[in-house]
């Protein structure tokens, strides 16, 4: 079966431009030009993976609010946010809604198939066996993706917790490069690392407001601290 991809585009040309050439790669897309037309669609099916504009006509937030509504029906359903709007705390704000990714156009369409694809191999691992690791107040199942602090969960982005399990696996501090690798995501810059390793931070405070067990380690990358 064709995995199913939704496209929440007001332009209708740049929404053709996308819908072809991902039918040229053999997924089932299917289009929306508005918030509303795009969440009566998912009530009934879900997507495997959605990308979104944000501004949607005179929606000016529309895509923020499919985002939230996808979130709230499956954490594990890959959001990417394609947009004209390229303002750092956009960014930072559809991460933290949940998004997989956020990509300021234009995009290559070489670059969004690399994305997607990762996007898919991360959902496939997902669902294959996996183990739990419990290390003092740090507990993690990698099958199901789930992180618990002092026996409160974490909710984490999959690319969060991919980062996070790999810095727990290693006994030292992790490069970026080998950050970058364990989110299996093809492309990836090393300020996306920091990004990611930004709202992973904030997750914890929320929970912990003393929490410090990501150690920066300048020049080189990160490390989780037992202590």
């Amino acid at each position: 079966m064709k995995q199913k991809i939704a496209i929440v585009e007001d332009d209708a040309q740049q929404r053709k431009y996308y819908a072809d050439a991902l039918r040229t790669h053999e997924y089932d897309v299917i289009e929306f030009d508005n918030r509303q037309s795009a969440i009566d669609a998912f009530s009934e099916q879900l997507p495997d993976l959605a990308i979104l504009d944000i501004a949607l006509n005179s929606d000016v937030g529309g895509g923020y609010e499919v985002c939230r509504y996808l979130n709230e029906q499956d954490k594990g359903l890959p959001v990417i946010f394609l947009t004209s709007r390229g303002d750092e705390l956009d960014k930072i704000y559809g991460l933290q809604l949940g998004a997989w990714d956020y990509q300021t156009k234009p995009v290559s369409l070489e670059y969004l198939m690399v994305r997607i694809e990762s996007f898919f191999t991360i959902k496939k691992l997902a669902a294959s066996p996996g183990d739990e690791k419990k290390s003092g107040d740090i507990e993690i199942n990698k099958n199901s993706m789930q992180c618990f602090w002092k026996e409160k969960e974490i909710n984490l982005t999959p690319t969060e917790f991919s980062i996070l399990a790999a810095m727990l696996d290693a006994e030292e501090a992790v490069s970026v490069d080998d950050l970058i690798k364990a989110t299996k995501q093809g492309v990836v810059e090393d300020n996306t690392i920091n990004t990611h390793i930004l709202h992973i931070r904030k997750k914890f405070k929320k929970i912990d407001a003393d929490f410090s067990r990501i150690q920066t380690r300048y020049g080189f990358g990160y490390q989780w601290s037992s202590e």
